[in-house]
C-alpha cells in the first residue's frame, strides 16, 4: 500500500532529515490537515501549534473545505445535502475514526468548557485533567463502539438505567452555537 504524505514525512524525519516548516506548500498542508490536527503537524515539523494554525488561516485551509471537497469528489451527481449528510455519517461511523472522534467529542463536550477554566484557575491539577480526559475519551469511545456494532439493546439499557438519575436537573437547552459556527465557516 502506498504511504500517505504524513507517513512519508514521519519516515524521512525518523531517518534524521529535518523537515523545514518554511518549505511546506499549501497543498501539503491541506493534505496533512485532512487527517491530522494542528498539534500533530506542529510536532512533525518542530514548530508551535499556533504557527500551523496561523499558516492554515493565511492559506484559508479549514475543516469545512475538507468536508465539502470530500463530498463533491465522491458525490458530484447526487442530491447535494442528502448525500453530504449520508457521506458524513459513513465517515463518522467508520471504525477507524473512533479514536479521533472520541478525542474530538471529549474536547467539544467537556474539555473546552468550564472544566478548562477550572484547570486554568488552579482548581484542577494537570493529573486531574489527565484522569478526567482519559475517563471521558474512554466512555465516548465505548459509546461509539456500541453504536458502530449496532448494539441498540445495550444502548437502550444504558439509557434506561441512567434516565433514573438527574430528574431534578434543569431541562436541557440545545447549544448548537459552535456546531453552527463551524458549519457556516465562521470558526
Amino acid at each position: 500500500m502506498e504511504q500517505n504524505l504524513y507517513e512519508q514525512l514521519v519516515e524521512r524525519k525518523n531517518k534524521g532529515e529535518k523537515l523545514e516548516w518554511k518549505n511546506i506548500t499549501k497543498e501539503q498542508l491541506e493534505e496533512l490537515f485532512e487527517k491530522r490536527s494542528d498539534s500533530v503537524i506542529a510536532e512533525l515539523y518542530g514548530v508551535s501549534k499556533s504557527q500551523v494554525t496561523s499558516k492554515r488561516r493565511k492559506w484559508d485551509i479549514k475543516l469545512i473545505n475538507y468536508t465539502v471537497k470530500n463530498f463533491l469528489s465522491e458525490n458530484s451527481n447526487k442530491a447535494l445535502f442528502e448525500n453530504l449528510n449520508q457521506s458524513s455519517k459513513e465517515r463518522l461511523l467508520d471504525e477507524n475514526n473512533t479514536d479521533t472522534l472520541s478525542i474530538a467529542l471529549t474536547h467539544y463536550l467537556f474539555r473546552n468548557g468550564p472544566v478548562e477554566d477550572m484547570h486554568a484557575d488552579g482548581k484542577l491539577s494537570q493529573e486531574d485533567m489527565k484522569t478526567l480526559n482519559k475517563f471521558m475519551v474512554n466512555r465516548i469511545s465505548g459509546l461509539l463502539k456500541t453504536i458502530h456494532n449496532e448494539e441498540w439493546l445495550k444502548l437502550e439499557l444504558l439509557f434506561n438505567f441512567y434516565s433514573l438519575f438527574g430528574k431534578n436537573w434543569d431541562t436541557p437547552v440545545p447549544d448548537t452555537n459552535e456546531i453552527d459556527a463551524l458549519y457556516l465557516n465562521k470558526f
